[in-house]
């Protein structure tokens, strides 16, 4: 059975059907049915020993050119051992036809249409046709159905994949619960969903974001941020292109965009849309697109990171429209360029914004606030930024400049913690001295209305009501100092190291979570570390006790728990590789490993020949398999 099921979707449709012009495909006997991607796509069924192969591709395309797709529907005698099918279709079928050409991109567990599933994407080449092939194998008991979609290489993967997420989305299986009954979705599997559907709109796209300049207008009359982004974007493709593909969040509504000095085009629907450029732009060439938003407190709802009332806003989300994608589909990040930012606002007189990187100007006139936060490089980190009746105090420590984003109407007898100031230039220094020094010595702190402190490369946001910045007892900088250490990590790992390839989330997580253990312990002394490393080993336990201990270089940083793994995890990871390779010589390992990735991408292979066979036979069971406990 095994082997009729490999064969049947490996090679192009060796069979002769007829083809079925028709926009669904229905199978009565399996309870099935599926939508073409494109109306000129036709399918062409045929069955073998009890299984039916489906072929759907353009009506006149030749199958050489593997631009098609194909539902495989097949019983087995028991329960399907989808693990086992999944395996052997990777190792058995598709290593043996793409050859040396092969790579397993992503495999990881889901549910479609409400049943177990398992997803795998590779890519390879067949008679020299270069191409990406992603399949989703789904069980319904005894049941197998397999949904397989091709890439070639040579062709504009975005409309491909806009025809493909159609099917997927179309698809109708008899039984599944989520068809007998709708099950809300959890942030998760909205947080995974919306990350598939950006991978398959945008992998592959040739365009590159070289920059952007957003403007960003704020009033308190009626609460809402209208946003007018412009991208440079550099076709880095093989061939001309007429056309681009972009993405947007969803708590971002997109009104219109338009072409360098061209007409605008009214754009509805998303989260990704197509945008016509005229004349092709050949391989290096260069386009302008501009795209005009907004965001309001009702799509504000749709992320937890984003606040908007008459009073304030907060946006520490991915609002900036995107042209690649930053993940692959198991969620880990891919080596997209950060491109230089530059984020202008308009807003009140009353108000101040601060944002990542550093800012360039602020001019007052005519009851209205004129701000600019410029990043030109890997410091970016990200477009986040918080807005609200802010009184500005700057401070200094050493070389360290910190600028102070204090809430007005609490008196004006607030002042910054003392406290908090040293010990921002502790861990400043410690991680200097740990990881090499930044080129930046600015840092802006923003009380701003979330939970606990959030860090970007040079600014750290703090939950407003927790004391932070102005507890003269320096209670909440105790609470907090773990946190804050953290946070202040981002500044390097993230934001000058960025990360790519499987065990990317460990490196953007993990490291800072372990950098704040051992900045704590250099200052408050190793007795003080070795309590949090137990306490992050405890809840690493606690955390996985009744469920799977995903290795660390499969997590996606989807959600709380993913992260809550990855930081716990992650720190008794290279806990364990310091305590192997002794001290001196892991110190040395991370020194070298953050020289020789700053404002570059490092991978997690890249720190193994820096710790050794000792470090990485103790670090490999972590990130790819569940060490015993």
């Amino acid at each position: 059975m095994l082997g009729l099921l490999f064969a049947l979707v490996t090679t192009a449709a060796p069979q002769e059907p007829v083809p079925l012009d028709v926009p669904v495909y229905r199978d009565s006997a399996y309870g099935v049915s599926l939508h073409r991607p494109f109306d000129d796509w036709v399918f062409e069924p045929a069955s073998s020993r009890g299984t039916t192969t489906v072929i759907f591709h353009p009506r006149d395309a030749s199958l050489r050119e593997q631009l098609w797709g194909a539902l495989v529907l097949t019983t087995f005698n028991r329960d399907v051992p989808l693990g086992q099918v999944a395996d052997q279709r990777v190792l058995t079928s598709w290593h043996a036809t793409l050859g040396p050409s092969f790579t397993l991109l992503t495999r990881d567990s889901m549910t479609v249409v409400g049943l177990p599933a398992i997803h795998v994407v590779m890519s390879g080449a067949i008679d020299h046709a270069v191409l990406d092939v992603e399949e989703y194998l789904v069980a319904r008991g005894g049941d197998l159905i397999l949904l397989q979609f091709r890439y070639p290489r040579g062709l504009p993967r975005d409309s491909i994949a806009a025809g493909y997420q159609r099917v997927l989305d179309g698809l109708r299986i008899r039984g599944a619960p989520a068809q007998r009954a709708a099950v809300p979705e959890s942030p998760a599997e909205m947080a995974r969903r919306e990350r598939m559907a950006m991978w398959r709109a945008l992998r592959g796209s040739p365009w590159r974001l070289q920059g952007y300049e957003a403007l960003v207008r704020y009033d308190t009359a009626q609460p809402r941020l209208e946003v007018t982004a412009r991208l440079d974007l550099v076709n880095d493709g093989t061939v001309s292109r007429d056309s681009v593909v972009f993405w947007v969040a969803a708590l971002v509504a997109v009104d219109s965009a338009r072409v360098g000095t061209g007409r605008s085009a009214v754009l509805r629907g998303g989260p990704a849309h197509r945008l016509a450029l005229g004349p092709a732009v050949p391989p290096q060439g260069r386009v302008t697109l501009t795209v005009y938003a907004h965001i309001t407190p009702e799509s504000a709802i749709l992320s937890p990171d984003v606040r908007l009332t008459r009073d304030e806003a907060m946006v520490l989300d991915d609002w900036v429209p995107r042209v690649q994608s930053p993940v692959d589909s198991g969620g880990q990040y891919e080596p997209v360029p950060r491109p230089r930012q530059m984020l202008r606002f308009d807003l009140p007189a009353t108000h101040r914004v601060v944002a990542s990187g550093r800012l360039a100007s602020e001019v007052a006139a005519l009851d209205r606030r004129r701000m600019t936060w410029v990043a030109d490089d890997a410091a970016a980190g990200g477009p986040a930024f918080a807005m609200a009746r802010y009184r500005l105090e700057s401070r200094e420590a050493g070389r360290l400049r910190l600028r102070f984003f204090l809430l007005e109407g609490s008196g004006a007898s607030r002042a910054v913690n003392d406290s908090l100031v040293a010990l921002i230039a502790r861990g400043w220094s410690f991680y200097a001295r740990a990881f090499g020094p930044l080129e930046s010595f600015d840092i802006a702190i923003a009380e701003a209305p979330l939970d606990g402190v959030r860090g970007l490369p040079g600014v750290l946001f703090v939950n407003r009501s927790s004391g932070l910045l102005t507890d003269s007892s320096g209670g909440a900088v105790r609470a907090l100092s773990g946190p804050v250490f953290r946070e202040l990590a981002r500044s390097w790992w993230g934001g000058t190291i960025s990360a790519a390839g499987p065990g990317s989330t460990w490196i953007v997580d993990g490291f800072p979570a372990w950098a704040s253990i051992a900045a704590r312990g250099v200052i408050e002394g190793d007795t003080v570390r070795q309590r949090l490393v137990r306490e992050a080993e405890s809840a690493w336990r606690a955390i996985v006790r009744n469920r799977e201990d995903p290795p660390l270089a499969s997590i996606p940083s989807d959600d709380d728990s993913s992260r809550a793994i990855l930081t716990t995890k992650g720190a008794a990871a290279l806990e364990a590789a310091r305590r192997a390779v002794g001290d001196a010589r892991f110190r040395e390992a991370i020194r070298t490993f953050t020289a020789q990735h700053r404002a570059g991408w490092a991978r997690i292979e890249d720190l193994f020949p820096l710790l050794g066979s000792v470090g990485t036979t103790v670090l490999q069971p972590y990130l790819f398999g569940t060490p015993s406990r």
